[in-house]
């Protein structure tokens, strides 16, 4: 009896081993004959353009983790800012292979999970950048964008740390110009009382003349605007906006200083135009003040600030051109013109350091102004009492010049000038080169300082 039960007993026991025995070995079998295949990857998967199609998970992280040390050897990503730059450190970056490729159970093509500790990119950018101020951008858009490109391995590209100034920053007034005292008419003060404030949108070009148009201001003594077109001029050459065009008057108004002039009349194709680099817009502000403009420009502080420096003003003489009538007394000259000097200056413009370094210095305009003959009537009587080898034979048929002298006989009392001398009566000046293609009459002022004719009468007077 008792030989039976342990036979029954043994027989339990070994089918109940058999049974766990099997069962573990069965279940791995059938779990690597069903299953096995979601353990690799689809044929299409891929992170960070890295192919990793059909691997298993395994695999693709091995795949990964060389693509990652290749692309920490050899990426380029600089950040730019006030115009030094730097290659961002690769090992600011952790990427996280598992995290990563299980994204691909729910998207077949991704990027790489990477981070950046906050605290390291902000010392990174001080310690490189000197003018840098972690106040001054909106550091958490420029860091998804670095990382968005560690993430794709992207292996090179220059980022410009301020076109991640922070948006909502407080605004600053950053310059002010003031015009000299002018008579300020009717289309002035319209102007400046419909427009206290124009915007200059980011990223974009302002033609003043374009404003107008486009705001309906319409007005026949557009040029009277000058003043306004002045000051925006000189407010552009304390900021990094860059001049597109610019005009000259044949002679410097009153109302403006000596390198500051721009002059403006849509309807002889002048106009005055600008681009705003920035990724952030600002404003002109205007208004008038004891018959003067005055002129702010409010926004969001440049990276570098800008002086302008003019060089020794060059004065040319006036010609003296000599006219003989018989209405004016002997002894006497009649002075129909007074004369005025001629006057050339450099407009210079000085990029400085939050220190007040000056990192570059550009020639932007070369700005002439042409000197105004002086006419001098002196009478006829002298002309032909005076010897025979001083009798001026030829004076009836032209000009004579001598030492910088035009001498003209006149028998009336008329004692217009034109045509006598040889000296330039060009209207205008301008620092734009008319286009040779599209409209002739738009210009740019890349080739600064002046025209070739301008420069003729340069040197025609010193």
């Amino acid at each position: 009896m008792k030989k039976g039960l342990l036979v029954k007993l043994m027989a339990v026991l070994f089918f109940s081993t058999f049974f766990l025995y099997g069962s573990s070995h069965l279940g791995v079998y059938a779990y690597e004959s069903l299953f096995v295949q979601s353990l690799n990857l689809s044929k299409h998967a891929a992170l960070a353009s890295v192919n990793l199609g059909g691997a298993n998970k395994e695999e693709a992280a091995k795949i990964l983790e060389g693509k990652i040390v290749e692309w920490q050897g050899n990426q380029n990503i600089m950040l730019e800012f006030n115009g030094e730059s730097a290659r961002i450190d690769s090992a600011l970056f952790q990427f996280h292979l598992e995290e990563s490729i299980e994204k691909l159970d729910e998207n077949e093509n991704t990027s790489l999970v990477v981070t950046l500790d906050d605290q390291a990119l902000d010392t990174f950018l001080s310690d490189h950048f000197p003018d840098y101020s972690s106040g001054d951008i909106n550091p958490a858009s420029l860091k998804e964008y670095i990382l968005s490109l560690a993430g794709n391995l992207n292996k090179g590209e220059t980022i410009d740390v301020y076109d991640y100034i922070d948006k909502n920053a407080s605004t600053k007034i950053l310059f002010e110009a003031v015009s000299n005292e002018l008579k300020v008419t009717p289309t002035i003060k319209s102007f400046i009382e419909n427009f206290p404030s124009i915007l200059i949108a980011p990223n974009s070009q302002f033609s003043f003349s374009d404003f107008l148009e486009t705001e309906g201001f319409v007005v026949e003594s557009q040029a009277d605007l000058s003043p306004v077109a002045s000051l925006l001029y000189q407010i552009t050459l304390h900021s990094n906006f860059s001049i597109i065009e610019r005009n000259l008057s044949k002679e410097l108004p009153d109302y403006v200083t000596l390198g500051f002039e721009a002059k403006f009349n849509p309807m002889n194709n002048q106009d005055f135009v600008i681009t705003n680099p920035n990724s952030t817009g600002y404003e002109l502000k205007l208004a008038i003040q004891n018959n003067r403009i005055k002129a702010q420009l409010q926004g969001i502080p440049f990276p570098n600030s800008y002086n302008v420096r003019l060089s020794e003003k060059e004065t040319f003489p006036p010609r003296v051109i000599k006219q003989f009538s018989p209405f004016v007394e002997k002894g006497s000259v009649d002075v129909q013109q007074a004369g005025k000097d001629g006057v050339l200056i450099r407009v210079y413009k000085q990029k400085l350091s939050t220190s007040g370094e000056i990192l570059s210095e550009e020639l932007i305009n070369e700005d002439f102004y042409a000197p105004q003959n002086k006419v001098e009537v002196y009478p006829l009587q002298e002309v032909q009492e005076a010897a025979p080898s001083e009798t001026f034979d030829n004076v009836s048929n032209g000009a004579d010049e001598v030492d910088g002298e035009v001498t003209t006989q006149d028998d009336s009392n008329d004692t217009e000038v034109e045509g006598t001398s040889s000296q330039s009566e060009e209207a205008n000046t301008k620092t734009s080169t008319e286009q040779e293609s599209g409209d002739p009459s738009k210009q740019d002022s890349s080739k600064t300082p002046s025209d070739e004719k301008s420069k003729q009468q340069k040197k025609d007077f010193k």
